[in-house]
């Protein structure tokens, strides 16, 4: 099936169903009246957070779901779809953001990450519901990032049934976001798959850094301009140390999101999906590798980290760890 089949099943359809769906409405429609005439519709506003990945979009994505009573103040929708109709027919919605929204824009070729997260066709057709009730709508989730040009114009096509669309992105510096995502492979992984893929961060280094490229920030935004006009790119720091986070980083740029602003200033926030300090089960690890220790299991690897852990803060007072930048031919 062709890329083009599969943009008119997913997208498409979709568009087509609303289209009968408003001629019926509009029929009805007394055209005399003049606040009825298009042109006279309120501005309505789609904004869509792309990440990208590891720069504190879990925490953003689980604010807003928590507070979608203030988003909603703000003038702000985000598609859902009902859960209990989507248990009626076998489906279940775990995620507190769009990953299904988005991959639906995610190339065929990105299998693994359609596979994972498959496309949701029932949350294309709220999103354009909510357009054609003059709802603004609020979109979040990291796969955007993964977007290819057609993906990107076929994301832009959708988002024309709104009338003014802000895309919000974070830029966080390369040498501090690739370890970040090194932690985050390494912090999940077991013994025996560290064994198996026997990975330093230099090696992650020198065998991932072209290939993460196109995940990147930069990428991102050389994509993004191609298709959007560059002011409706809001590029936003990572590091902003005027802000508690990201998440007040990115509502109190947000359109129109005052009430959002103001809890991300006054409501006690954590950090979900933080990094893990790895310095522990390193040591650990380094000290099998090199015969000093048996560590036959995951059990024994969290017990000797945490031994270390111990011996590092009563006996060392948790001195801080010397750190060796990698050569600038690796970096």
């Amino acid at each position: 099936m062709s890329r083009a089949v599969q943009i008119l099943i997913t997208t498409g359809l979709v568009v087509v169903l609303l289209d009968i769906y408003n001629l019926f409405h509009l029929s009805k429609v007394n055209w005399t009246h003049k606040t009825h005439c298009p042109q006279n519709r309120p501005v309505t506003r789609a904004v869509i957070h792309m990440g990208p990945h590891k720069t504190g979009s879990t925490t953003i994505q689980e604010f807003a779901h928590h507070h979608i009573d203030l988003l909603r103040k703000d003038g702000y929708e985000m598609p859902e779809v009902d859960n209990a109709e989507k248990n009626a027919r076998g489906k279940t919605e775990s995620h507190p953001n769009h990953v299904h929204f988005a991959t639906c824009f995610v190339s065929p070729k990105n299998g693994g990450l359609r596979t994972v997260y498959p496309c949701d066709p029932d949350r294309l057709l709220h999103g354009l519901d909510l357009a054609a009730k003059g709802h603004n709508v609020f979109l979040t989730a990291e796969p955007f990032n993964d977007m290819d040009q057609e993906g990107i114009a076929m994301l832009k096509s959708y988002l024309s049934h709104w009338s003014d669309v802000t895309i919000m992105i974070f830029y966080r510096r390369y040498y501090d976001w690739l370890p970040s995502v090194f932690n985050e492979i390494q912090k999940s992984l077991t013994l025996a798959k560290r064994e198996e893929r026997g990975e330093s961060i230099v090696d992650f280094l020198l065998q991932n850094s072209k290939s993460y490229h196109d995940l990147y920030v930069a990428s991102l935004f050389d994509r993004l301009q191609q298709k959007f006009d560059k002011k409706n790119i809001i590029v936003l720091d990572y590091h902003d140390t005027r802000t508690r986070g990201p998440d007040e980083t990115l509502f109190c740029n947000m359109p129109n999101a005052a009430h959002m602003c103001n809890a991300t200033r006054f409501i006690d926030t954590s950090t979900s999906n933080p990094s893990a300090n790895l310095d522990y089960s390193d040591l650990a690890y380094g000290a099998k590798k090199e015969g000093l220790i048996s560590i036959p299991d995951d059990r024994k690897m969290a017990q000797v980290a945490e031994s270390i852990e111990r011996y590092h803060k009563s006996n060392l007072n948790a001195r801080k760890f010397e750190r060796v930048c990698p050569s600038s031919s690796i970096l």
